[in-house]
């Protein structure tokens, strides 16, 4: 209809001889027409009709100037040569950006993507440079987002376009690369501090939720607590939060005993106070030390669950590596690939860990032994786990918010510490740090009982002594002194003088004091994770060795003829 009525109104203007003129004209007009479309549609609101949640009020003021955003994606409005409209498909489902997070400690920018597969929403963060490259941005196809090669160009445009066009719809917020406490907030539960690294830690992000009933979760949990060893691991789950506010160093708590008695499940536990407790927020040991202590510093001011110890290979070496790491609360200094040096990240976590065996041994450091609270399980921690984890697997997440709720209104919270401290020093035969990590966990027990558990009565210091180390367990010098008195018992027949066998002769026991050849003895401390320099002038301090008139430890003497 509209060609035929151009058609005769060109027939008429060729009459009047103003053809020319008309061409002009109709030209002009077609151009200020497409104009006012383009116009029309930059103040124009994207037609979805599948809203996400919580997202109305932003969808219903965003513009998407040259492009069209429907329900069946993504369209590039163009101008032909005539004059006409036309549109593009570039994306096969809608795709917008949500939020801008600035981290406060990098200064950098990664932007919240969403976009549907199907009828759901999905959300991602990535890093802003990934949507401004043509190489990188196609690699959001492992999300499932419609891109190729072929279209990353279009869909960089368009992004860069909804970005600058809708700069005072889009909200932007303040981040951080990691979980817990910054300043007064805690991520994930402050609306003022988001996280920006999703990608690299979405196991653990997408069980960081809540589901179920409280109340649920709350009865069970509460008969659940009246084993011991249950109840302390729990305290360990609560006690995260405390050390970053109180300033305390991280610690570790590990369960352990035989298969069968609960130690997995009583994790499973205590990750359900945070989140899901199946997948991310339960990890296993079988890993580097790297990621262990990647995975720490991200939780930062959240427990860090560590299940099956006996997956670590390398023997007591590894566990004392292992402890050392993982409480001094920082990861090693180590080169950037683009230069200087990588920066060193930190974390304040309680650690929680099971096993089949104890991660402090005979040969441990005392550093090592200071820093870790050992809990033997002598029967079972939990009866039924099958149906405890049937709980707790539809029934977590609330605890950890309410907790950290109520924590933030605690006045009296180092004052509270202090005070369990100094009882445990006064009523303990433990060292100072052993006692600094159980009053984290007294502390946090006693808190979850005013916010969680309000039926229940707190735990006091007498509950807990037999978990603590004494000052001679942690005392590396008695611990190898004991060790050694054994050892030449173990081995009395190399230090027979009388015996005629030929075998090896280490030394002789005369008197009640062994002669031990010096070679025979720094080998076999050495070989058991003893060092002989450490030891000896302590050993010589504390009257367990006899110097010669030089004062030194090697006296010349001779054992069956030889020197």
């Amino acid at each position: 209809m509209i060609e035929t009525c151009l058609n005769i109104a060109k027939s008429a203007a060729e009459k009047c001889k103003v053809k020319t003129k008309f061409n002009n004209t109709l030209k002009h007009y077609k151009k200020d027409f497409a104009i006012q479309k383009r116009l029309e549609m930059c103040t124009g609101k994207i037609s979805i009709k599948n809203i996400p949640k919580d997202y109305t009020e932003l969808f219903n003021n965003y513009k998407c100037g040259n492009y069209i955003v429907d329900d069946t994606g993504v369209y590039k409005v163009i101008e032909t040569k005539e004059g006409d409209i036309n549109t593009v498909l570039i994306c096969s489902h809608p795709i917008l950006i949500t939020a801008r997070y600035i981290n406060i400690n990098e200064n950098t920018e990664t932007v919240v993507i969403a976009y549907t597969i199907g009828d759901k929403w999905n959300f991602i963060s990535v890093e802003r440079e990934r949507i401004a490259s043509n190489t990188k941005i196609v690699n959001l196809a492992n999300f499932s987002i419609d891109i190729t090669s072929d279209t990353a160009k279009d869909i960089i445009k368009y992004l860069q376009y909804i970005l600058q066009v809708n700069s005072s719809n889009i909200p932007i917020y303040k981040a951080v690369n990691r979980l817990g406490w910054v300043n007064n907030e805690f991520v994930p539960y402050s609306d003022k501090i988001k996280c920006d690294s999703e990608l690299n830690f979405k196991d653990i992000i997408k069980q960081l939720k809540s589901k179920g009933n409280f109340e649920v979760w709350q009865k069970h949990c509460l008969l659940l607590r009246e084993n011991i060893y249950l109840r302390l691991v729990m305290a360990a789950s609560f006690s995260t939060p405390l050390i970053e506010r109180i300033g305390g160093l991280p610690f570790i708590v590990h369960l352990w005993g035989g298969t069968g008695a609960g130690k997995t499940v009583a994790l499973n536990v205590a990750a359900s106070v945070w989140g899901k407790p199946s997948g991310g927020l339960v990890r296993t040991l079988n890993g580097t030390s790297y990621g262990i202590s990647e995975t720490a510093a991200f939780m930062y001011s959240l427990p860090c669950i560590l299940d099956e110890l006996q997956t670590i290979k390398g023997g007591n070496t590894s566990f004392n590596q292992m402890i050392m790491t993982l409480t001094e609360g920082m990861n090693k200094t180590q080169g950037a690939a683009s230069g200087g040096i990588r920066q060193v990240k930190q974390w304040k976590n309680c650690f929680i860990c099971s096993g089949e065996e104890n991660i402090v041994k005979d040969n441990s450091g005392g550093g090592s032994i200071n820093r870790v609270i050992s809990l033997e399980v002598q029967d079972t921690v939990i009866e039924d786990g099958n149906y405890t984890m049937n709980v707790i697997s539809n029934n977590y997440g609330f605890a950890g918010r309410e907790f950290i709720s109520r924590l933030k209104e605690e006045k009296a919270l180092m004052n509270s510490y202090r005070d369990i401290l100094k009882e445990l020093q006064a009523d303990t035969d433990t060292t100072d740090k052993q006692c600094m990590a159980m009053a984290f966990l007294l502390l946090a027990d006693s808190l979850a009982v005013k916010y969680i558990f309000k039926d229940e009565c707190n735990l006091n210091v007498n509950d807990v002594k037999q978990f603590m180390a004494t000052k001679s367990e942690v005392d590396i010098v008695e611990r190898t002194y004991k060790w050694l008195c054994d050892w030449v018992a173990q081995n009395k027949n190399k230090f027979n003088d009388l015996t005629n066998d030929t075998g090896e002769v280490w030394g002789k026991v005369e008197n009640d004091v062994a002669t031990i050849n010096k070679s025979v003895l720094t080998e076999c401390l050495q070989r058991n994770n003893f060092d002989y320099g450490s030891v000896m002038r302590k050993f010589a301090e504390r009257g367990y060795i006899t110097r010669n008139s030089q004062g030194k430890y090697v006296h010349q003497t001779k054992v069956r003829g030889w020197k």
